[in-house]
């Protein structure tokens, strides 16, 4: 998340002051309830989106609520080891000391700024549902979700879909957990933990002073031109590995590396340059055209095109191409790496699913909510759950669904382009010409789940994503 300045909260307030000028939502209506020209058409479609959702989230009074509570984000730094450190120090540490207190502390180690927040959110949730049902919608979640051609129920089935295989996985890992530990019980700070002890590739192999280098010169592997790559890039010190900005795409499109280095870098590195590339390739006229990444709607294809990207960092040919690594350290490692999107579900959907019942009863018991669904899900046992405010539900809210629709369209858009192109998933040169011509350069001018059924030849959903999850659980 970035951190709130003055500058870029008096650009957000210029921003809605523009799009909520007295009369433009009725104008843009009156203007579209008219025959227009497909383009032209096309943009006053998104003009009212972007409007919308400038009357709904960008009032001034819940973006004062807003700000107020990222500016609080923006300045911690979680007391680890008696000193304040950046976040990424916390989640290393939660990542790989085989101490479970040690775990579980940095697991908690941002509740001081979050649990505090809490009756902030709940207002603040509140508002936001107020001020959609004002337009019309059941609430604020509806109104998201319908801008991506869903609904919550639809939402719910579709979350239930992509689950199927998860509770078998989260019991494997238990019992991979309790029997390389000698540890019983399982929780959520055991998670991750387990994951870096099966995975197994050593950090040391992916070095941070080549990551930029190393992860353009794969993602060249699918037949990118070296022009395609001229998107700026600055190095700066992340609690992740990169993120991706488009002010005004194609010309003006930018990646921030973090200086560091391992394997997960590297792969959200590839998520990154994913993004930018996208950008860097959408050729349409005007601007609401071309700027999908900011748009409402747009989030799952955003997600989903850097998800797209990060399965090269999984690809066997990759891997043994690395230099270092050890055949036996591979074949250990590529199980792990290709049962992981299970894991990844399981966090994402019950995110999903503890901030979309936060919406529907704010004033709700989100904690006994987290843990009756967690259990389910993971199989935890008994433990107290962390506050359901974090970053995103204050800054992005209900933007938990994107990862969970990158996550379904990977497969099934990689699918389409294996139909048409033939070949491995990488290398293969034939997969960028593919992604620019059928995905890439139409930008915004239509949305991701029609042209996706175009592509593929069914709707979006569940099925290609638990096609794969079931070959590789058998």
């Amino acid at each position: 998340m970035g951190r709130a300045t003055p500058a870029t909260e008096r650009l957000q307030a210029e921003r809605r002051d523009l799009l909520t000028e007295p009369g433009l939502l009725e104008a843009i209506r009156a203007a579209r309830s008219v025959p227009l020209p497909r383009t032209l058409a096309r943009r006053c479609e998104l003009l009212e989106r972007a409007v919308l959702e400038a009357e709904i989230e960008q009032t001034p009074d819940i973006a004062r609520r807003r700000v107020r509570l990222a500016r609080q984000i923006g300045a911690f730094r979680p007391l680890w080891r008696g000193r304040r450190v950046g976040r990424a120090v916390v989640r290393r540490s939660a990542r790989t000391d085989p101490d479970r207190r040690v775990r579980e502390r940095a697991y908690r180690a941002e509740e001081p700024l979050y649990r505090p927040m809490e009756e902030a959110l709940r207002t603040l949730v509140t508002r936001r549902n107020e001020r959609a049902r004002s337009y019309g919608f059941r609430s604020f979640p509806e109104f998201r979700l319908s801008l991506e051609g869903l609904s919550v129920p639809g939402l719910k089935e579709l979350l239930g879909e992509a689950l199927r295989y998860v509770p078998a996985e989260m019991r494997r890992r238990r019992e991979a957990f309790e029997d390389r530990t000698g540890e019983r019980g399982w929780y959520p700070w055991d998670v991750a933990y387990e994951f870096d002890q099966e995975f197994g590739l050593p950090e040391e192999r992916f070095p941070g002073p080549t990551m930029l280098a190393d992860v353009i010169a794969a993602v060249r592997g699918w037949g990118f031109p070296r022009r395609a790559f001229r998107f700026r890039v600055d190095r700066h010190d992340l609690s992740s590995g990169g993120i991706s900005l488009a002010p005004d795409p194609p010309r003006d499109v930018r990646v921030i590396v973090h200086p560091g280095g391992g394997w997960t870098s590297y792969q959200v590195l590839f998520h990154e340059v994913g993004h930018a590339l996208a950008s860097a390739s959408i050729r349409q006229p005007t601007h609401l055209l071309r700027w999908h990444e900011h748009l409402p709607g747009f989030a799952g294809i955003s997600e989903g095109e850097g998800m797209f990207f990060e399965q090269i960092a999984t690809a066997e040919p990759w891997l043994r191409a690395r230099p270092g690594l050890d055949r036996a350290t591979i074949d250990r490692a590529l199980p792990v790496l290709r049962r992981r999107p299970l894991g990844s579900m399981a966090f994402l959907a019950t995110w999903t699913l503890r901030e979309l019942a936060l919406y529907e009863r704010p004033d709700g018991d989100t904690d006994a909510f987290a843990r009756r669904l967690t259990r389910r899900v993971f199989g935890f046992d008994e433990y107290e759950p962390l506050s359901v405010a974090d970053s995103f539900s204050i800054e992005l809210p209900f933007y938990a669904p994107s990862y969970v629709y990158a996550m379904l369209l990977r497969p099934q858009l990689t699918a389409a382009a294996l139909a048409e192109v033939g070949g491995p998933v990488w290398p293969n040169p034939r997969i960028a010409r593919w992604l620019v011509d059928r995905w890439f350069r139409d930008g915004s001018s239509y949305d991701w789940w029609v042209r996706l059924r175009e592509v593929s030849g069914r709707p979006f959903g569940a099925r290609a994503f638990n096609d794969e999850m079931r070959r590789l659980s058998t």
